[in-house]
Protein backbone atom coordinates (compact mmCIF):
# COMPACT_ATOMS: atom_id res chain seq x y z
CA UNK A 1 0.00 0.00 0.00
CA UNK A 2 2.23 3.06 -1.21
CA UNK A 3 1.65 6.28 0.66
CA UNK A 4 0.50 8.14 -3.08
CA UNK A 5 -2.40 9.62 -1.47
CA UNK A 6 -1.89 11.14 1.43
CA UNK A 7 -4.60 12.47 3.93
CA UNK A 8 -2.88 16.19 4.78
CA UNK A 9 0.47 18.32 4.26
CA UNK A 10 2.09 16.38 7.41
CA UNK A 11 6.04 14.80 6.36
CA UNK A 12 5.53 11.29 5.29
CA UNK A 13 6.43 9.82 8.53
CA UNK A 14 3.25 11.02 9.98
CA UNK A 15 1.34 9.30 7.44
CA UNK A 16 3.11 6.24 7.98
CA UNK A 17 2.71 6.69 11.73
CA UNK A 18 -1.27 7.31 11.19
CA UNK A 19 -1.32 3.74 8.92
CA UNK A 20 0.43 2.02 11.26
CA UNK A 21 -2.23 2.65 13.70
CA UNK A 22 -4.92 2.30 11.55
CA UNK A 23 -3.55 -1.58 11.01
CA UNK A 24 -3.52 -1.40 14.94
CA UNK A 25 -7.03 -0.70 15.06
CA UNK A 26 -8.25 -3.30 12.60
CA UNK A 27 -6.25 -5.73 14.63
CA UNK A 28 -3.45 -6.51 12.14
CA UNK A 29 -0.99 -6.87 14.97
CA UNK A 30 -2.22 -7.88 18.03
CA UNK A 31 -0.86 -6.85 21.74
CA UNK A 32 2.54 -7.95 22.02
CA UNK A 33 2.92 -9.48 18.47
CA UNK A 34 5.69 -8.38 16.67
CA UNK A 35 5.55 -5.70 13.34
CA UNK A 36 7.28 -6.55 10.44
CA UNK A 37 10.90 -5.46 9.76
CA UNK A 38 11.67 -2.15 8.97
CA UNK A 39 13.01 -2.87 5.49
CA UNK A 40 9.39 -4.59 4.58
CA UNK A 41 7.50 -2.10 6.48
CA UNK A 42 9.17 0.25 3.99
CA UNK A 43 8.53 -1.95 1.07
CA UNK A 44 4.42 -2.15 1.83
CA UNK A 45 4.51 1.92 2.38
CA UNK A 46 6.63 2.42 -0.54
CA UNK A 47 9.29 4.96 1.31
CA UNK A 48 12.39 4.90 2.46
CA UNK A 49 13.69 2.86 5.22
CA UNK A 50 14.57 6.18 7.56
CA UNK A 51 10.84 7.44 7.04
CA UNK A 52 9.61 4.07 8.74
CA UNK A 53 11.92 4.56 11.40
CA UNK A 54 10.85 7.76 12.17
CA UNK A 55 7.39 7.11 12.51
CA UNK A 56 8.00 3.77 14.40
CA UNK A 57 10.05 5.83 17.12
CA UNK A 58 7.09 8.06 17.49
CA UNK A 59 4.86 5.65 18.09
CA UNK A 60 7.61 3.97 20.96
CA UNK A 61 7.53 7.62 22.40
CA UNK A 62 4.03 7.58 22.91
CA UNK A 63 4.31 3.50 24.26
CA UNK A 64 2.23 2.44 21.55
CA UNK A 65 5.20 0.51 20.68
CA UNK A 66 8.10 -1.29 22.19
CA UNK A 67 11.57 -1.75 20.70
CA UNK A 68 13.30 -4.85 21.74
CA UNK A 69 17.35 -4.91 21.00
CA UNK A 70 17.86 -7.52 19.20
CA UNK A 71 14.42 -8.69 18.80
CA UNK A 72 12.56 -6.14 16.95
CA UNK A 73 9.07 -3.73 17.41
CA UNK A 74 6.25 -5.06 19.34
CA UNK A 75 2.96 -3.99 19.85
CA UNK A 76 2.80 -2.67 23.46
CA UNK A 77 1.43 -4.52 26.21
CA UNK A 78 0.00 -2.69 29.85
CA UNK A 79 1.68 -5.77 31.01
CA UNK A 80 4.94 -5.37 30.04
CA UNK A 81 7.04 -3.39 33.27
CA UNK A 82 6.86 -0.30 31.28
CA UNK A 83 3.68 0.30 30.38
CA UNK A 84 1.97 -1.16 33.89
CA UNK A 85 1.37 2.41 35.66
CA UNK A 86 1.87 4.13 32.35
CA UNK A 87 -1.45 6.19 33.12
CA UNK A 88 -1.03 6.63 36.88
CA UNK A 89 -0.33 10.08 37.94
CA UNK A 90 -1.21 9.56 41.52
CA UNK A 91 1.06 10.15 44.49
CA UNK A 92 1.15 9.45 47.95
CA UNK A 93 2.81 12.36 50.47
CA UNK A 94 5.96 10.72 50.47
CA UNK A 95 6.44 10.99 46.88
CA UNK A 96 5.72 7.68 46.05
CA UNK A 97 3.20 6.24 43.11
CA UNK A 98 0.11 5.50 44.60
CA UNK A 99 -0.33 1.50 43.64
CA UNK A 100 -3.65 0.11 44.63
CA UNK A 101 -5.40 -3.12 44.44
CA UNK A 102 -9.01 -2.97 43.64
CA UNK A 103 -12.26 -4.62 45.23
CA UNK A 104 -14.80 -4.48 43.35
CA UNK A 105 -18.16 -4.19 45.22
CA UNK A 106 -20.98 -4.00 42.25
CA UNK A 107 -21.14 -4.43 38.48
CA UNK A 108 -24.36 -4.21 36.41
CA UNK A 109 -25.37 -3.38 33.43
CA UNK A 110 -27.74 -0.21 32.13
CA UNK A 111 -28.73 1.74 29.46
CA UNK A 112 -26.35 4.43 29.23
CA UNK A 113 -27.99 8.48 29.41
CA UNK A 114 -27.88 10.91 27.37
CA UNK A 115 -24.00 12.26 28.46
CA UNK A 116 -22.72 8.90 28.91
CA UNK A 117 -23.82 7.86 25.42
CA UNK A 118 -21.82 11.89 23.74
CA UNK A 119 -18.58 11.16 26.22
CA UNK A 120 -18.59 7.53 24.76
CA UNK A 121 -19.77 8.31 21.10
CA UNK A 122 -22.65 5.95 21.64
CA UNK A 123 -24.62 6.96 18.17
CA UNK A 124 -27.25 4.74 18.21
CA UNK A 125 -26.38 2.07 15.55
CA UNK A 126 -25.16 -0.29 18.37
CA UNK A 127 -26.09 -1.33 22.04
CA UNK A 128 -26.10 2.21 24.02
CA UNK A 129 -26.13 -0.79 27.12
CA UNK A 130 -22.80 0.37 29.36
CA UNK A 131 -21.53 -1.75 32.35
CA UNK A 132 -21.48 0.27 35.59
CA UNK A 133 -18.49 -1.03 37.60
CA UNK A 134 -17.99 0.62 41.28
CA UNK A 135 -14.55 -0.47 43.90
CA UNK A 136 -12.90 0.40 46.29
CA UNK A 137 -9.03 0.85 45.94
CA UNK A 138 -6.56 -0.03 48.61
CA UNK A 139 -3.09 0.20 49.71
CA UNK A 140 -2.66 -2.89 51.90
CA UNK A 141 -5.42 -2.92 54.32
CA UNK A 142 -6.29 1.03 54.03
CA UNK A 143 -8.87 2.30 51.54
CA UNK A 144 -7.46 5.07 49.65
CA UNK A 145 -9.83 5.59 47.06
CA UNK A 146 -13.07 5.09 45.37
CA UNK A 147 -13.38 4.21 41.49
CA UNK A 148 -16.28 4.18 39.63
CA UNK A 149 -16.18 2.58 35.67
CA UNK A 150 -18.45 3.05 32.76
CA UNK A 151 -17.57 0.92 30.04
CA UNK A 152 -19.51 0.11 26.51
CA UNK A 153 -21.30 -3.26 26.61
CA UNK A 154 -20.42 -3.34 22.82
CA UNK A 155 -16.76 -3.38 22.97
CA UNK A 156 -16.82 -5.00 26.13
CA UNK A 157 -19.20 -7.90 25.06
CA UNK A 158 -17.37 -10.52 27.54
CA UNK A 159 -16.39 -8.61 30.77
CA UNK A 160 -17.36 -10.22 33.76
CA UNK A 161 -16.79 -9.38 37.52
CA UNK A 162 -14.32 -11.88 37.74
CA UNK A 163 -11.97 -11.04 35.18
CA UNK A 164 -12.01 -7.65 36.94
CA UNK A 165 -11.59 -9.07 40.31
CA UNK A 166 -7.87 -10.13 39.29
CA UNK A 167 -5.82 -7.63 41.62
CA UNK A 168 -2.59 -7.95 40.55
CA UNK A 169 -3.46 -7.08 36.94
CA UNK A 170 -4.18 -3.43 35.90
CA UNK A 171 -7.42 -2.89 34.44
CA UNK A 172 -5.73 -2.11 30.30
CA UNK A 173 -4.07 -5.41 30.60
CA UNK A 174 -7.30 -7.36 31.73
CA UNK A 175 -9.09 -5.06 28.39
CA UNK A 176 -6.24 -6.36 26.12
CA UNK A 177 -6.84 -10.28 27.52
CA UNK A 178 -10.55 -10.09 27.65
CA UNK A 179 -11.28 -8.15 24.38
CA UNK A 180 -7.99 -7.15 22.69
CA UNK A 181 -8.67 -3.28 22.78
CA UNK A 182 -5.63 -1.48 23.70
CA UNK A 183 -5.85 2.17 25.66
CA UNK A 184 -3.18 4.57 24.02
CA UNK A 185 -4.13 8.13 25.23
CA UNK A 186 -6.39 9.18 27.89
CA UNK A 187 -7.90 12.46 28.51
CA UNK A 188 -8.14 13.69 32.54
CA UNK A 189 -9.92 16.33 34.64
CA UNK A 190 -8.36 17.08 38.19
CA UNK A 191 -10.33 18.90 40.94
CA UNK A 192 -10.83 19.16 44.72
CA UNK A 193 -14.57 18.22 46.50
CA UNK A 194 -15.28 17.27 49.92
CA UNK A 195 -16.50 13.87 51.02
CA UNK A 196 -20.39 12.93 51.52
CA UNK A 197 -21.20 11.34 54.43
CA UNK A 198 -21.44 7.56 52.25
CA UNK A 199 -18.43 8.36 50.47
CA UNK A 200 -16.42 9.18 54.16
CA UNK A 201 -17.54 5.45 55.26
CA UNK A 202 -16.01 3.95 52.39
CA UNK A 203 -12.14 5.77 53.00
CA UNK A 204 -12.55 5.37 57.03
CA UNK A 205 -12.58 9.67 57.08
CA UNK A 206 -14.98 12.38 58.42
CA UNK A 207 -17.83 14.17 56.26
CA UNK A 208 -16.38 17.34 54.80
CA UNK A 209 -12.89 15.76 54.25
CA UNK A 210 -10.81 16.34 51.45
CA UNK A 211 -11.28 14.63 48.34
CA UNK A 212 -9.00 14.70 44.98
CA UNK A 213 -11.17 13.54 42.15
CA UNK A 214 -9.60 12.82 39.31
CA UNK A 215 -12.01 11.76 35.80
CA UNK A 216 -10.57 9.92 33.03
CA UNK A 217 -11.98 9.25 29.25
CA UNK A 218 -9.47 6.60 27.77
CA UNK A 219 -8.97 6.52 24.25
CA UNK A 220 -8.16 3.01 21.80
CA UNK A 221 -6.99 3.61 18.45
CA UNK A 222 -8.08 5.96 16.02
CA UNK A 223 -9.38 8.41 19.26
CA UNK A 224 -11.95 5.56 20.09
CA UNK A 225 -13.22 6.16 23.76
CA UNK A 226 -13.75 2.98 25.62
CA UNK A 227 -13.62 4.04 28.68
CA UNK A 228 -15.31 6.17 31.47
CA UNK A 229 -13.13 6.66 35.21
CA UNK A 230 -13.61 8.48 37.98
CA UNK A 231 -11.54 7.91 41.31
CA UNK A 232 -11.91 9.79 44.14
CA UNK A 233 -8.88 9.70 46.55
CA UNK A 234 -8.65 10.93 50.43
CA UNK A 235 -7.22 14.34 49.79
CA UNK A 236 -4.99 15.59 52.54
CA UNK A 237 -2.10 12.76 51.84
CA UNK A 238 -2.50 12.18 47.64
CA UNK A 239 -1.77 14.60 45.02
CA UNK A 240 -1.98 14.32 41.06
CA UNK A 241 1.92 14.51 39.25
CA UNK A 242 1.89 15.02 35.54
CA UNK A 243 5.25 15.56 34.03
CA UNK A 244 5.75 17.05 30.56
CA UNK A 245 9.27 15.80 29.26
CA UNK A 246 8.92 16.86 25.66
CA UNK A 247 11.42 19.05 23.96
CA UNK A 248 8.40 20.47 21.54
Amino acid sequence: MVLNNLSSDAPLYKEVRRRILEALARGEWRPGGRLPNEADLAERFGVAVSTIRAGVRELTAAGVLVRRQGKGTFVARHDFERQQFRFSNVYSSGRKKVVTRRHITAMKRVRADAATRLLLQLDGTGSADVHRISAILKVGDEPVAVMELVLPVAKFPYLSQKDLEQKSENLYSVYQRVVGITVVRMEERVFAKTATAALARKLNVQAGHPILCVDRIAFSFNDMPVEIRRRLYEGSQHYYLFVHDRLD
